[in-house]
C-alpha cells in the first residue's frame, strides 16, 4: 500500500509519546486490551474511514511501540496487538484508575484487582506469545472479525448505535447462564430501542447436541426475563412496549462458519420448543450484520430478517 508518511522513530517511554496521542489512539489501545488482538482491515471499520488512514496511523503507533505485530505466514495479514508501551499506557491507566476509586470495578460486581508491575520487555514477549501460540487465536479472531464488522454497520447507520461490546470475560460477569460463558454480549440502540444480545461464534469443534444444551440454558434465562416482565405487565407497573424499550430480554445470536450446520440446528430446533429463542447467520452472509441476514428458529429456510426484527418476530410474552 503506497503512502507518504516518514518513518517515526522507536519513543524511549512512554512520558515522550503519551502528549501526542489522539483520543482515537487511546481507543485502539484500550480495544486491544480488551479484544487482545485485529488485523489493520478490522482497526479500520471500527475507526477508520479509509484504508491508507488507517495503515499510515496504526503504522505510526507501531513503529513507536505502542503496538506490535506479527502475522501466522508470509500469505496472511498482520495481526496487531499491544507493543511494551501500550501496555505500559493500559498499566498507567490501571493504577490512576485503582488509585482514585479502589471500589468496585466497572460491572460493580466485585472488587477491583489491584494493579501489578509495570510491564518489562519480557512481558511483552510473553504477551505476544501467549497471543499467537494459543489454541484458541483462531476462534478468538473470528470472534473480533464478527464485533469489527458489527461496529461498521453501526457507524455507518443512523438508525443503530452499539453501546458496548462485552468481550468472552466481561460477558460472564455481565449476564452468567447457569455458569456458562458467551463468546461475548452487545448492547445496542436499534431505531431508538435498546435491544441486548449474547453472542457465540461456531466453528463447529463442539457437537450439535452441545450447542442445543446452550440454547436450552440460554432459553431458560430468557424464560425467566419473560416471566418477571410478564408480572410486571400484570402488575401494571410497566407497559409491554415499556419493556421492550427500557428493560428488554438478552436474546440469543449464532454465527456459524459452516452454513450446512446452520441448517442442521434448525432442523433439530423445528423438533422441539423454545423456536423463537434463537437467531443464526453464516459468516458467508454476514458482511453487513444489522441487515436481513438472521434466520430466525421458526423460520422456514431463506427467510431472512434484519436484527431489529429478531424482538418483533420473538413472541417474547
Amino acid at each position: 500500500m503506497a503512502s507518504w508518511r516518514t518513518p517515526s522513530n522507536a519513543a524511549a517511554s512512554l512520558g515522550e509519546i503519551a502528549h501526542q496521542l489522539t483520543d482515537r489512539d487511546r481507543a485502539i489501545i484500550e480495544h486491544l486490551a480488551r479484544f487482545r488482538l485485529f488485523t489493520i482491515e478490522q482497526l479500520q471499520r471500527i475507526f477508520f474511514d479509509s484504508a491508507s488512514s488507517a495503515y499510515d496511523r496504526v503504522r505510526t503507533l507501531t513503529e513507536r511501540g505502542l503496538l506490535d505485530r506479527r502475522r501466522p505466514s508470509t500469505h496472511e495479514a498482520y495481526r496487531y496487538f499491544l507493543g511494551l508501551l501500550g501496555l505500559s499506557l493500559t498499566h498507567a491507566v490501571a493504577v490512576a484508575d485503582y488509585a482514585r476509586d479502589p471500589g468496585t470495578d466497572w460491572f460493580g460486581k466485585s472488587e477491583k484487582p489491584k494493579p501489578g508491575r509495570t510491564p518489562t520487555k519480557a512481558k511483552a514477549r510473553e504477551h505476544a506469545d501467549a497471543l499467537f501460540f494459543s489454541a484458541h487465536r483462531a476462534h478468538l479472531e473470528g470472534i473480533n472479525d464478527c464485533y469489527s464488522r458489527l461496529a461498521f454497520s453501526c457507524r455507518h447507520d443512523a438508525t443503530a448505535t452499539l453501546q458496548r461490546w462485552y468481550v468472552e470475560q466481561e460477558a460472564e460477569r455481565v449476564s452468567s447462564v447457569m455458569g456458562m460463558r458467551a463468546d461475548g454480549c452487545f448492547d445496542l440502540t436499534l431505531v431508538g430501542l435498546k435491544r441486548e444480545f449474547w453472542f457465540e461464534y461456531d466453528t463447529g469443534t463442539e457437537t450439535l447436541d452441545r450447542l442445543i444444551q446452550k440454547i436450552y440454558h440460554y432459553g431458560k434465562e430468557i424464560g425467566r426475563q419473560q416471566r418477571i416482565a410478564s408480572n410486571r405487565v400484570q402488575e401494571g407497573q410497566w407497559t409491554r412496549e415499556e419493556i421492550l424499550a427500557e428493560a428488554p430480554p438478552r436474546m440469543m445470536l449464532i454465527e456459524f462458519t459452516k452454513p450446512g450446520r446452520e441448517a442442521n440446528l434448525h432442523d433439530r430446533l423445528n423438533r422441539g420448543e423454545d423456536r423463537n429463542l434463537v437467531a443464526t447467520t453464516a459468516t458467508d452472509r454476514s458482511a453487513d450484520p444489522l441487515g436481513p441476514v438472521w434466520w430466525c428458529a421458526g423460520d422456514p429456510a431463506g427467510r431472512l430478517r434484519r436484527l431489529e426484527e429478531i424482538y418483533t418476530f420473538s413472541h417474547l410474552w
